[in-house]
């Protein structure tokens, strides 16, 4: 059953200016609740949810009551926070309605709550006695779930002319960038259910300039192509066809799959895949390596980058979804009889980002594991150094640069008693931003390293190494640039014109 009314204009903008009246906001509804975030309420993080008060002093705490915490409350109580003409026109959306089981009392469908300076609508995640929502098939997902929060932390908000955000669910992505910095977007999902919270949604803002769609994936946009591509897509594996909203196939890759084979045609020149999924390794086979192999045969015209947040096996996974399940020690072994059978080695998650690449340069495979502190502007840096490194082969500018050691980074030495002398016998470099890096060097890199102080150019470096000895002699400039490059790339070394996003703008990722 569709819970929601489209209304008319002037019902939501009566439930709209009050909202904003009455301070309906992110920020104050977090200070009320004692929160960082409004995905804390969904995380798992905190110890029992909040719940509002039950004598709510004032209309803010009459919103969070009904639209948040979604309890039930009197008719008579409401009345001294909420207009009657704001109420007939929530009863006309949709969103009040008279609770049958206790005569005098109402109570809201769906949960409406503030997000970025918009106000979005998506299913409950309990029932106002405090019940577990019943699942059903085309639940739409809250769009202050933890795992959103963290898509939308890691998508750019720079502009761009045309956003196509895929299995949109209740819209947030396509909505946000209407608002913020996209002049058109379009939201697209498979369910009536989630088009409708999606359309509502761009009512209840009055955003002009998104447009909210039915369909699997590109069908209802054939013909058009986007600047930027954001996805959020099903991507738990299934034995048998479970929740629309989680259902990615037997690998779980199949909605992420025919999303990148479709960006050859849907994608703009230079554009953009912005995708948070869970993915497939095999033996020999990384994750990103094996996503590449979906663009054939346009693979080398897009460059593929991946930042991983969280790797598990086969078994963590079938124990976790024979947990979730309540299922038997039978049907674990089903599963990973099941996972066995795909050669799954590991499940990795994290965002994916494909950009067809400029002509003139080769493309590039780059995987980073994600950071505390990893976020939108981390993703844009690696991805302009990768872009820019490309396209120079040569690297004559990096002989040229200063580069400079960064201030993260942490070079460790493990001595070894040699005939009752310790000499070092390891070197290991290891930096925690501006992603979680860390791995062996030689020692002549270790020397290199530690001699970048961002006053003497690398050529200089490289002449002074082969003069001392501590560069192998054999070594050609050329090699020595790309091991320079990969350094950087690796936010181990820094070069002007490149620096990581300042460490002041650093914000920790939940």
């Amino acid at each position: 059953m569709l819970p929601l009314g489209l209304g008319g204009p002037g019902h939501f903008a009566a439930v709209r200016d009050f909202f904003r009246s009455v301070g309906y906001t992110e920020p104050a509804v977090c200070k009320q609740l004692s929160v960082d975030g409004l995905h804390q309420l969904l995380s798992g993080s905190q110890k029992s949810e909040p719940s509002a008060p039950k004598e709510a002093p004032n209309a803010l705490a009459a919103l969070m009551r009904l639209f948040l915490v979604g309890n039930s409350a009197s008719r008579e109580w409401l009345d001294g926070f909420i207009p009657a003409t704001v109420q007939d026109s929530m009863e006309a959306l949709g969103i009040l309605c008279a609770d049958n089981a206790q005569p005098g009392r109402c109570y809201s469908p769906v949960a409406i709550y503030p997000v970025r300076g918009l106000f979005i609508a998506s299913d409950r995640w309990k029932n106002p006695d405090g019940s577990p929502v019943a699942a059903i098939d085309d639940y739409v997902f809250p769009a202050i779930h933890l795992l959103t929060h963290q898509f939308l932390e890691l998508l750019p908000t720079s502009s761009c002319e045309t956003l196509l955000d895929l299995g949109s669910g209740t819209g947030i992505a396509a909505l946000l960038a209407s608002q913020e910095y996209a002049r058109q977007s379009w939201a697209v999902d498979i369910t009536a259910r989630a088009t409708q919270f999606g359309e509502f949604n761009r009512r209840l803002n009055a955003l002009s300039n998104a447009r909210v769609l039915q369909g699997n994936l590109y069908e209802p946009v054939e013909g058009l192509r986007f600047e930027r591509i954001v996805a959020h897509p099903p991507f738990v594996p299934s034995m048998e066809r479970g929740a629309i909203y989680a259902d990615g196939g037997g690998d779980g890759e199949q909605i992420t799959r025919a999303i990148v084979q479709g960006l050859p045609r849907f994608l703009e020149r230079r554009g953009c895949l912005y995708c948070s999924t869970m993915g497939v390794e095999r033996e020999g086979e990384p994750y990103e390596q094996r996503v590449r192999q979906w663009l054939d045969p346009d693979e080398s015209a897009f460059d593929v980058l991946f930042v991983a947040e969280r790797t598990q096996g086969p078994t963590q996974f079938a124990y976790r979804a024979t947990r979730h399940a309540k299922g038997s020690w039978d049907q674990m072994d089903e599963w990973c009889a099941h996972l066995e059978k795909l050669k799954v080695k590991n499940f990795v998650y994290g965002l994916l980002l494909i950009q067809e690449k400029d002509s003139t340069r080769s493309a590039f495979t780059v995987r980073r594991q994600k950071a505390e502190y990893t976020g939108a502007a981390q993703v844009q840096w690696l991805r302009d150094w990768e872009s820019t490194w490309a396209g120079a082969p040569s690297g004559e500018f990096l002989l040229a640069s200063r580069p400079l050691v960064s201030p993260h980074l942490e070079l460790q030495i493990v001595q070894t008693n040699r005939h009752g002398e310790l000499l070092p016998s390891k070197y290991t470099l290891r930096t925690a931003y501006p992603f979680e890096v860390e791995g062996e060097c030689t020692k002549w890199m270790a020397t290199l390293v530690a001699r970048c102080d961002g006053k003497v150019t690398a050529l200089e470096l490289f002449a002074a190494g082969k003069r001392e000895k501590w560069i192998p002699p054999d070594m050609p400039d050329e090699e020595f640039a790309s091991i320079l490059g990969a350094l950087v790339s690796k936010g181990i070394l820094q070069i002007a014109g490149f620096f990581p996003p300042c460490e002041a703008d650093r914000k920790p990722q939940p």
